[in-house]
């Protein structure tokens, strides 16, 4: 039987990673290489996963689950420090974000975890072993600390309760614990600069030249596209470096500069095909162990598009999540591309179960 492959889904890969390589090119040619052996390894990898089934994937759930708790365990003692943060572990001249892997072992524990539940409603016992399958990696995350990562994990973990069936009243509560703990979160857990983030997004003119700089040099690039774009090399916030962290989360602000809002409108449209075709999937199989794994897939991706795009234009804080797919960065690369698999993975033995 022949190897069966969602064309769509793949199209739309193809077309991000393609654009990422052509945004990347005009910013910093040094790091293409290193991208391009990044995206060669994901590839490959996003292959290998996509011929696991949901048995195979189930197995392999709770071992990876422990090795990545062990893996951000470690980097807090062992990793490397960048941009104030204690994430990394240096292996030559790469470096590895095991934050990133983690996420996606959070994915297949919560998913195999909620797919062993009898009937549509998640007891007690379930919801506290969600909890903690997805909890304990968000708190070594926010050690490190890294609340973007961390923030990463909490649609997952939603989606599992919502289509594990969570009922209202819990969700009542965990909204209420919520508020409560946001409120807390402001007042004692939160630094400074972090608030400021927050504050700028309500007025910009707070701090022009501190918190709210990159946000600001933001909004100047994007605006500059205009309709069509300035062309890659012509833009002045990119080119001429006042539009920081060009190359990860404001690598979208330099698309936009360069093409405009046709441009950005079609990388958006590719995104927006990558995640409905995922969403067919999920609504699509017969298993809840791959409903479950493709919807989580899909929150995951979703919520780092939105909250990317909306930092970029100024609609959301400054958070540190990256655009998935076209940002820089190897570990995101190869956990989003492996993640993408599985749910290829999913249709594909769906289809061959047919």
């Amino acid at each position: 039987m022949g190897y069966r492959f969602d064309p769509w889904l793949i199209f739309a890969v193809l077309v991000i990673l393609g654009a990422s390589i052509l945004n990347l090119g005009y910013l910093d040619t040094g790091l293409v290489g290193r991208q391009l052996l990044w995206m060669a390894l994901g590839l490959g990898v996003m292959l290998v996963a996509s011929f696991l089934d949901g048995v195979a994937l189930s197995r392999l759930a709770f071992p990876a689950w422990i090795a990545a708790v062990a893996a951000l365990a470690g980097v807090l003692a062992f990793g490397t420090v960048r941009g104030g943060t204690r994430g990394w572990f240096a292996l030559g001249g790469f470096t590895i974000q095991p934050s990133e892997f983690a996420r996606l072992t959070v994915v297949l524990a919560l998913a195999a975890l909620a797919a062993r539940v009898p009937g549509t409603r998640l007891g007690v016992k379930d919801v506290a072993l969600l909890g903690a399958a997805a909890g304990i990696p968000v708190l070594l995350v926010l050690a490190e600390p890294d609340f973007g990562v961390a923030a990463t994990y909490l649609p997952i973990l939603g989606v599992v309760l919502w289509i594990g069936g969570l009922p209202r009243a819990a969700w009542v509560i965990l909204l209420l614990c919520g508020l409560v703990g946001a409120a807390v979160a402001w007042q004692w857990v939160l630094a400074d600069y972090q608030k400021e983030r927050v504050l700028t997004v309500l007025d910009p003119s707070r701090d022009p030249y501190g918190a709210g700089y990159q946000v600001r040099q933001s909004k100047i690039a994007v605006g500059s596209g205009e309709l069509v774009g300035m062309g890659f090399g012509r833009g002045g916030q990119s080119g001429l470096r006042f539009l920081p962290a060009r190359h990860t989360d404001f690598a979208f602000a330099v698309w936009a500069e360069a093409t405009g809002f046709v441009g950005s409108l079609a990388l958006l449209g590719a995104y927006a095909v990558l995640l409905w075709r995922i969403a067919r999937i999920a609504l699509g199989v017969a298993d809840r162990f791959g409903l479950l794994l493709s919807a989580s897939v899909f929150a995951w991706i979703a919520f780092e598009v939105v909250v990317n795009v909306g930092m970029v234009v100024g609609w959301l804080p400054t958070t540190g999540i990256t655009l998935p797919l076209f940002s820089y960065g190897g570990s995101s690369l190869v956990s989003t591309l492996a993640a993408i698999g599985m749910v290829q993975g999913v249709w594909r033995h769906r289809m061959v179960n047919r």
